[in-house]
């Protein structure tokens, strides 16, 4: 695959899996930073091609969240991100922290579209929104990136490794078969079931 096409496919998968889709961000850029290694992209531009992803689907909620106001937080999708009970909660932290709350939600798993979609909903500055996504986004994504392409090497190891380890595990799995099916001719067949 050129990089033109790659690069392209990382950008979609990334703003998809930053508005909810299952496609989670940090498995993707680190999978930009294996196939930077192993190709001949340059690691530069899975990073920025990350950067802008990942920018695009928190600037969707953010607008999203401005745009709608309270009725984005009140759609059943959000509903399910995000249960009533914690709706408070993610309003207090973006309320009392602003950007700070933006700047940490980049860091950890399962928080960012609900706060991202807050700090629209809940009249977060503009200018406060895009420097702490900015500065989240930049050192989320190039330590993401970064790590898939410096362990590279590691997760070719252990997938040749699982390559080599499925075989065991099929015969396993056949010899486990084996025996429950011994087992119950040994106990009577069918007929030691009913």
């Amino acid at each position: 695959m050129t990089s033109a096409p790659a690069l392209a496919a990382l950008l979609a998968l990334l703003v998809a899996g930053g508005l909810g889709f299952p496609v989670p961000e940090d498995v993707t850029l680190v999978g930009a930073g294996l196939l930077a290694r192993r190709s001949t992209v340059p690691l530069w531009q899975p990073i920025a091609a990350g950067v802008v992803g990942v920018c695009v689907a928190d600037w969707i909620l953010f607008l999203a969240g401005r745009r709608y106001g309270s009725a984005a937080v009140a759609h059943p999708r959000f509903a399910r991100l995000v249960p009533r009970e914690h709706l408070a909660t993610v309003e207090d932290l973006v309320r009392r922290r602003g950007a700070w709350a933006v700047f940490v939600a980049r860091f950890v798993l399962g928080t960012r579209i609900a706060t991202f979609l807050s700090a629209g909903t809940f009249g977060m500055a503009v200018p406060a929104f895009a420097v702490a996504e900015a500065a989240g986004t930049l050192i989320f994504v190039s330590g993401m990136v970064t790590l898939g392409y410096l362990f590279a090497h590691q997760a070719e190891r252990i997938v040749a490794d699982v390559g080599h380890a499925e075989h065991w595990l099929v015969l396993a799995g056949l010899v486990a078969i084996g025996l429950c099916w011994a087992l119950r001719a040994a106990a009577g067949g069918p007929a030691a079931r009913s």
